[in-house]
């Protein structure tokens, strides 16, 4: 039976595909995610899916253009395509919530079993964030993951790393080791 699971000690949670888009031809990706205390990611957004947001135990914490809300649990939030957002845990306790992706998006899985392997192979540093520049822009690029502000600037640099690691053979060997 494939991995389900994947966990990322770096940042301090785990990620369940409880439905993947191959499984819903397209339709959605459905993941569950267990949360503790963490900053989650920087805020960013993606063009090709939107997400929707569940609590099934604990407190989570968003941010989702300007607005920061606080969801408990039942509460839900629908970040359309294109919006800004993160997701963070400012308490000790874990949370556990569920994450919808519509249309699915076998990318974003990847990027999921890709960042969290990194992490758990000692290639990511205590953020999370992969200590190879060239694994960040592969994954970024394949997640449809677009940074917000400022940080936009880099998105260029970005595609050009990501261009080159596929030429290089760079995404083959992260999809071959993370992704089988």
């Amino acid at each position: 039976m494939e991995k389900r699971t994947f966990v990322n000690p770096a940042i301090n949670d785990s990620a369940t595909f409880i439905k993947t888009s191959a499984e819903t031809n397209g339709a959605y990706t459905l993941m569950e995610i267990d949360l503790g205390k963490s900053n989650g990611p920087p805020l960013h957004y993606h063009n090709a899916f939107s997400e929707k947001f569940e609590v099934k135990e604990g407190v989570l914490y968003m941010q989702v253009g300007k607005n920061k809300r606080t969801l408990n649990v039942g509460d839900s939030v629908l970040v359309p395509a294109g919006t800004n957002h993160r997701f963070y845990n400012e308490t000790n306790d874990m949370v556990k919530f569920h994450i919808t992706l519509e249309p699915g998006h076998a990318g974003m899985e990847n990027f999921i079993k890709i960042m969290y392997g990194l992490a758990e192979d000692g290639f990511s540093d205590k953020n999370g964030k992969p200590n190879n520049f060239a694994h960040l822009a592969v994954v970024l690029i394949m997640s449809d993951s677009n940074a917000s502000g400022w940080m936009s600037l880099l998105s260029l640099i970005v595609r050009r790393s990501a261009k080159r690691a596929k030429k290089n053979g760079t995404e083959k060997w992260l999809l071959d080791r993370y992704c089988r």
